[in-house]
């Protein structure tokens, strides 16, 4: 597991997906989006898993850092997003994310981690 200042990152070798939990409270800036894909990056060790993002507990995201995590302009290091929603406010970030910057693969959101397991299962994106 890899903590940042508003995440922790981890990688699910058994299933093949990786799981990032947003601290609580956390306002993320760019700089917090560009070190969480570094995680991701390095836990990956050069592979590309799914993952599934639990905003449940976020208090806000730049712009700049949903431009960032939708992956236009630069490689992809994932191979799809489930988003894990609940709070009014998680929900208006995670439909942000979806309607504004249009991530470069698939993308839904989700009101449990295992919900959102399941469809990257359906989906045959899990190894």
């Amino acid at each position: 597991m890899i903590e940042t200042r508003v995440f922790t990152t981890s990688l699910n070798k058994e299933q093949g997906y990786l799981l990032t939990h947003v601290k609580p409270g956390s306002e993320i800036g760019v700089n917090d989006a560009r070190e969480n894909t570094e995680a991701v990056i390095s836990l990956s060790g050069g592979r590309n898993f799914p993952i599934v993002v639990d905003l449940r507990k976020i208090k806000s995201i730049s712009k700049e850092a949903r431009d960032h995590f939708s992956m236009r302009g630069r490689k992809p290091h994932v191979t799809a997003i489930a988003m894990v929603v609940s709070s009014p406010l998680s929900r208006i970030i995670g439909n942000f994310f979806l309607g504004l910057n249009k991530p470069t693969v698939p993308t839904r959101m989700f009101s449990s981690e295992a919900d959102g397991i399941k469809w990257l299962s359906k989906e045959g994106l899990l190894d």
